[in-house]
């Protein structure tokens, strides 16, 4: 078994990885915005072996609010079935003298985990960063490669966040990060016209400083690339591989933001599955740009959206004259998308439809 349920996070990002079949291993990613707690337990509790569930790494990706604020709710109403082998986050210690003050919400997890959870153990205490060519081997057999941030991101964050600059991206939907996005209406312009928009690129320090993770089970990758540039996460892999590996699931940066995926990161990737975590609240995502641009760059691929809702549902079948693709949407139940590798035709929770 290798598969992600992409947990409903509104218009942020909980990732659920599990692998292995005897006794399946789990890494948590991100835990949403405030409010996504009751998913969290929800999809958690469904993992229970023997009463108890064990991540062997939970993931935070960077300190915006639509990542670690449902972590920080996590971790102050822990249940006691849940036990956390390892905590991956880039707090401020890690990048920078401890003496200076940080984002709220940084500083908030970072209470919530010192002296109480191993934290980023399997880096010897340090940063994770761009910079190991060798996988990380997790129990179970699971290899994972950093992609994002590289130094000079964690730089970057370090001078802003010592200053108290950055603030963390606003959850208040009154607070537009990407505006084309949101002008977006129905039906779409021309497939052309938008494959061949001119590209734009996302600034925001914290986005820059997010990690992005490649893992390989049993000769599948998985792609997460939280809300990471698609220039660090491109000039890793040309680093890490002489010729690039196929990634089989890209789970789309900042939640279908057209400003953080570009054609040549997608040409390397060689990608046929894409998984979009938004429910469109506040940013308008996944841009009309970016969906053209994931349907040009393959044959026939698959779009997945952890979310059946007004701002995704257009993208059931292909607009007139737009290149053929499928879409997945989550089963009417669940609060997740389950996305299995390999693709398995029949998977239960999932509502596949074709073109």
């Amino acid at each position: 078994m290798f598969e992600v349920k992409a947990i409903q996070a509104e218009h942020g990002d909980a990732l659920l990885v599990s692998y292995g079949d005897t006794s399946p291993h789990h890494i948590l990613i991100d835990g949403g915005p405030a409010g996504t707690l009751h998913n969290l337990l929800g999809v958690l509790e469904g993992c229970k072996r023997n009463g108890r569930v064990c991540l062997e790494a939970l993931v935070v990706t960077h300190y915006d609010l639509d990542h670690i604020d449902g972590v920080i709710e996590l971790l102050q109403a822990k249940p006691e079935w849940l036990d956390i082998n390892d905590i991956w986050f880039n707090g401020y210690q890690h990048i920078a003298p401890a003496d200076v003050l940080g984002s709220a919400e940084g500083d908030r997890l970072a209470k919530l985990i010192e002296g109480v959870y191993p934290w980023n153990f399997r880096f010897g205490g340090g940063p994770i960063k761009v910079g190991n060519k060798q996988p990380l081997e997790m129990p179970g057999g699971l290899k994972v490669w950093i992609l994002s941030p590289d130094q000079d991101r964690l730089t970057r964050l370090a001078v802003e966040w010592g200053d108290g600059k950055v603030v963390p991206e606003s959850s208040d939907p009154a607070v537009p990060k990407d505006l084309l996005g949101r002008k977006d209406e129905w039906p779409p312009l021309e497939f052309a016209d938008l494959a061949s928009a001119p590209r734009s690129s996302d600034g925001s320090i914290p986005n820059g400083s997010s990690i992005a993770l490649l893992l390989e089970f049993d000769e599948q990758r998985l792609l997460l690339t939280g809300d990471a540039f698609a220039t660090v996460v491109g000039d890793a892999i040309e680093a890490y591989w002489d010729t690039p590996p196929v990634v089989h699931l890209l789970k789309v940066s900042h939640h279908g933001s057209k400003a953080n995926t570009t054609d040549k990161l997608l040409k390397t990737l060689q990608c046929k599955r894409f998984l979009i975590s938004t429910s469109g609240k506040g940013h308008g995502h996944p841009d009309h740009v970016l969906i053209a641009r994931l349907v040009g760059s393959t044959n026939q691929p698959e779009l997945i959206f952890n979310y059946d809702c007004e701002r995704t549902a257009n993208w059931r079948k292909p607009p007139a004259d737009w290149p053929r693709f499928s879409a997945t949407f989550p089963h009417p139940a669940e609060c997740f998308v389950r996305v299995a590798l390999p693709l398995i035709e029949e998977a239960p929770l999932v509502e596949r439809m074709e073109p």
